[in-house]
């Protein structure tokens, strides 16, 4: 399947999975799932400051082994003093309980008096008095009181809440301008505690000097908390006389939390606008950015619901829209991660067709994968084999598509047709730009295929010059023999080796170029990589050998500076497989082995048959230095150096640097064992054991 029908084929799958998911969220399944409305709402709503009413008081008659009568009695007694001392207002809010076929003579005259005293509509006391109010609690679902209806439809006419209807018998009341719609709700958030008095301090004459005079009164017979009727978005129990002050001192000071027809519109919008994204922009994300783009959405949908709230006082619940966007991130990281393995596998298979020479089935699996560096190392490898093949028209088809998928290629003029001085221009076909480096047998130079226009790292050894004329044609046979096998291996953390060749007597190595530095960058002590990161990439390393070992190649000169890591995509990858066999065969004039003696095994210092246990002797040696700057054997002349290496043990690295746990000693103990018997059995095996030491490294 092509990218683009991929890209097309997850779109809709996406799309088609949120288009239900908001369905069933904002339809059947909306009481499961608004919730999610309510804990947002909940949690922002509790933060928000909120205000009381300036000279306001509850006074709380204390029922307990109190008769109906007593209790009637104690009413009036304050509604007397009440009247004497000047209150504005006094609400009942929740009024004592009363039985129809009570008289009311005493409450009617005192609810007619000059002194306005508010009560419920649906209690007994709105048939003597004319200042009456809708008092109806309306919890959610989970018992929580959110909102209050400020008006309401009965018997055919509408009624004001309770606290409405205070405010507006206030001729002080401005009406909020927000407040305009007959049908508006506000909401509940927190509760700022009024004073309360007692009966006894509210009937003591000299109880200030000011008395009550002025005032709202809250009157009612309940206790706070014990006779709490409902629990606030903040978690406060309150009573009737606290709800109705809360809510009256939102509507006088003008705090009230609303949600006007156009945030309501909001709310429907937003999901769907979070499902178009997520269909358009998720499907062709690799899982990263998916997690990323994710997380970024979900915190701006917050802010805003927060930022709504607690500056602009409205309510807009996108809990459920966050629920949706995350579901659909969720689908398209998983459809994600099956591509990501379709393509490792159909890369797999491609890499065990090319090495067995099968190029057609091998060029069709690779057209399964998604494109990539690697991918497109192993297509050119592949190409090549068609032209070895003689078929030159299959070898364009690949070279065709890579075009195609890896984008257009750079123009010509980017090639350096002169070369500085000592800098061939040209090897074979391959135009040289630059120098990269020297090593001990040859130099590397940054040049370009001119038939595909790809950078390539030409390794160029002199090899006429480095051996003898009896020992020239030996060398120049095993050269092409070692590059072929090194040519076999397709590992992410192995640098591809695509061609090789000898030109203007000159052998060359035609291999992958990575923009990355030497590990040997870090191992000055004062540039160490952190004990964790420098445990993972030689974890990687072990892998890439593991690998390499069951091909029947080995590297035989793992060190630092053969180990290319590039910052920027966090890659590692071994170089210079296919040299060091080469390097390793040719003894200078002075008898000395090229290479680096610190890194090598003691039986290879020895001369004696290698397996792939030697690399992973070279490997510690690397590790040692990645942690503590410097190689654990060090001598001033070759033969103290191979004496050191062959009978003496390193010191521990835990107790030459912090964050590096002791278990990483027992590892390093293990790979750099004098037997090779007694090291690991394989790459993968030290791999593990690196990675759960880097678990414990800081």
């Amino acid at each position: 399947m092509s990218e683009k029908r991929k890209e097309h084929r997850d779109r809709l799958v996406v799309l088609g999975f949120v288009s239900v998911l908001l369905v069933l969220i904002y339809g059947p399944l909306a009481p499961w799932f608004v919730s999610a409305d309510r804990f947002l709402y909940d949690t922002f709503a509790s933060n928000i400051r909120v205000n009381t009413l300036d000279d306001s008081v509850i006074v709380s008659i204390d029922p307990a082994r109190k008769s109906r009568d007593e209790i009637f009695a104690e009413y009036g007694r304050l509604m007397q003093s009440f009247q004497k001392q000047g209150v504005e207002r006094v609400i009942i809010a929740e009024p004592p309980a009363m039985e129809v076929t009570d008289e009311l003579p005493g409450w009617a005259a005192m609810l007619s008096g000059a002194m306005p005293i508010f009560v419920p509509a649906n209690h007994r006391l709105a048939d003597v008095s004319n200042r009456t109010g809708a008092f109806v609690l309306e919890p959610d679902k989970d018992q929580v009181l959110r909102k209050s209806r400020l008006w309401y439809l009965q018997g055919g006419s509408m009624l004001p809440s309770l606290p409405l209807a205070v405010a507006l018998s206030s001729q002080d009341y401005s009406a909020d301008l927000r407040v305009s719609a007959a049908d508006i709700e506000i909401y509940l958030s927190s509760y700022v505690a009024v004073e309360r008095l007692s009966p006894g301090q509210a009937l003591d004459p000299n109880f200030s000097t000011n008395g009550l005079t002025g005032k709202t009164v809250f009157l009612d017979s309940s206790p706070e908390l014990i006779s709490a009727i409902a629990v606030l978005p903040s978690g406060q129990f309150v009573t009737a006389s606290e709800i109705t002050a809360q809510l009256l001192a939102d509507i006088e000071l003008g705090q009230s939390i609303i949600s006007p027809s156009w945030v309501r519109a909001m709310e429907w919008m937003t999901p769907a606008m979070l499902a178009i994204m997520a269909a358009l922009f998720l499907p062709v994300r690799n899982r990263r950015d998916i997690v990323l783009l994710t997380t970024i959405t979900i915190l701006a949908v917050i802010l805003v619901e927060a930022l709504f709230l607690l500056i602009g006082q409205l309510r807009l619940d996108l809990g459920r829209a966050v629920i949706v966007f995350l579901g659909a991130s969720l689908l398209s990281w998983w459809l994600a991660g099956t591509v990501k393995k379709a393509s490792i596998n159909a890369f797999k298979r491609g890499s065990d067709f090319l090495a067995a020479g099968r190029l057609e089935p091998a060029f069709a699996e690779f057209r399964r994968c998604n494109p990539t560096e690697t991918l497109a190392t192993a297509m050119y490898k592949l190409s090549l084999a068609f032209e070895e093949q003689a078929k030159p028209e299959r070898a364009e088809a690949v070279i065709q598509w890579m075009k195609k998928t890896q984008g257009a290629p750079a123009s010509e003029n980017k090639f350096s047709l002169g070369g500085k001085k000592g800098t061939p221009q040209r090897l074979g076909r391959y135009v040289i730009e630059r120098k990269l480096g020297r090593g001990a047998m040859g130099a590397v130079y940054l040049a370009r295929d001119p038939r595909i226009n790809r950078e390539i790292a030409l390794k160029v050894i002199p090899i006429e010059k480095e051996f003898e004329d009896e020992e020239l044609e030996e060398a120049r046979l095993r050269f092409f023999r070692e590059a072929e096998s090194a040519g076999r291996l397709t590992h992410p953390h192995i640098i591809t080796v695509y061609d090789c060749g000898e030109d203007k007597h000159l052998a060359y190595i035609a291999m992958e170029y990575l923009q990355g530095i030497p590990l040997t960058q870090f191992t000055d002590p004062k540039k160490l990589l952190a004990p964790n990161k420098a445990l993972e990439l030689c974890a990687r390393t072990a892998e890439a050998l593991d690998y390499a070992h069951n091909q029947g190649v080995i590297h035989r000169d793992i060190k630092p500076a053969n180990l290319l890591y590039s910052l920027r995509q966090d890659l590692l990858k071994i170089s210079d497989f296919g040299v060091a066999r080469l390097t390793d065969n040719n003894r200078t004039k002075t008898g000395i082995v090229l290479g680096t003696p610190m890194y090598m095994s003691p039986e290879q210092l020895n001369a004696d048959t290698l397996t792939g246990h030697s690399d992973l002797f070279s490997l510690g040696v690397t590790l040692y230095e990645l942690l503590v700057g410097e190689v654990p054997f060090k001598a001033n002349n070759i033969a103290v150096l191979m004496t050191k290496i062959t009978t003496e043990d390193p010191a521990p690295v835990s107790n030459r640097r912090p964050g590096v746990p002791p278990s990483v000693d027992a590892v390093l103990f293990k790979a750099l064992a004098k037997r090779p018997q007694d090291r690991f059995t394989n790459g993968a095996e030290m791999a593990i054991a690196l990675r759960n030491c880097a678990k414990y490294a800081a």
